[in-house]
């Protein structure tokens, strides 16, 4: 590393230099559950920092010029930079109470050796969270991805389902968001499973279950349980050659999904499933 990449990583401006300059009420107008989220985001390249309607427009310029000039340096859009970002997390997580979030989150509490951590499911395996980590009981691999999503879910505790299944276009300030969950999940389940639906039983089997939804007239219904508190349900359309449809698939996520989790995770999170589906899992994010 020469002198210079190593000044701009000593100066690279931190998820906590954002978070001190946003309103701190967590009041998810930017689209994502927390302030500190959305500065998380921001700092790695994922939200643009004007989602927020209350920071000073004037006082982010030289903010927003310096982020630039960091992303374009290749400084918070590498895997580095999400293992800052974990660090930043577990920074956080040393506040962290998993006694008053333990119920909420679906988790039971287990003492060890880094003190009073939760143990919950994760897909169909069962991860343990202390303040300094998250691993799976398998024993297989979490990568960084993951364990910003689950340090996310277990931060601020989760809410109870309401049991009402919405599309994503029904979750406030999920605009940009749309286009991405079609173009990352949706189409490619429809592509990949088109007139082979026998196909999604074993494909499943690993992750999830099927489920009958005769109201809803579709070929095949699935649902994932990702947490406890955080499922996702997918519904197929099987593809008609003769009337000229294709098939279609559409994602479904509880009303109240967004006081469990933010945007961005949930789309990292039906990402997660549509890979698991798909067999790519861990060939690239």
């Amino acid at each position: 590393m020469d002198d210079n990449q190593r000044k701009r990583l000593d100066n690279r401006l931190t998820p906590l230099q954002l978070y001190k300059l946003t309103p701190k009420t967590n009041c998810g107008e930017c689209g994502l559950k927390t302030c500190l989220a959305f500065a998380t985001q921001v700092i790695v390249g994922q939200v643009s920092i004007d989602a927020c309607p209350y920071l000073d427009r004037a006082l982010m310029e030289p903010f927003k010029l310096r982020l630039r000039e960091q992303h374009r340096a290749g400084i918070g859009v590498s895997r580095e930079s999400f293992e800052k970002t974990l660090e930043f997390l577990r920074k956080e997580m040393e506040r962290w109470e998993p006694e008053s979030v333990a119920d909420s989150l679906g988790a039971s509490l287990i003492r060890g050796n880094e003190g009073t951590g939760l143990r919950f499911g994760y897909f169909k395996d069962n991860v343990i969270v202390s303040r300094g980590d998250a691993i799976l009981e398998s024993g297989q691999p979490i990568d960084p991805w993951e364990k910003i999503l689950i340090f996310n879910y277990v931060i601020g505790g989760a809410a109870e389902p309401s049991g009402i299944w919405v599309g994503m276009e029904s979750l406030p300030n999920s605009v940009s968001k749309i286009k991405s969950l079609k173009s990352h999940c949706e189409i490619p389940l429809a592509e990949r499973f088109a007139g082979k639906l026998e196909e999604l039983p074993p494909a499943l089997e690993k992750i999830g279950e099927r489920i009958h939804l005769s109201e809803e007239r579709v070929d095949f219904a699935a649902q994932v349980t990702i947490f406890p508190k955080l499922c996702i349900r997918i519904l197929w359309w099987d593809e008609d050659v003769r009337e000229g449809f294709g098939c279609v698939t559409k994602f479904l996520f509880d009303s109240r999904v967004l006081q469990t989790v933010d945007l961005e995770s949930l789309v990292f999170a039906s990402e997660q499933v549509t890979q698991r589906l798909l067999g790519t899992r861990g060939r690239s994010h």
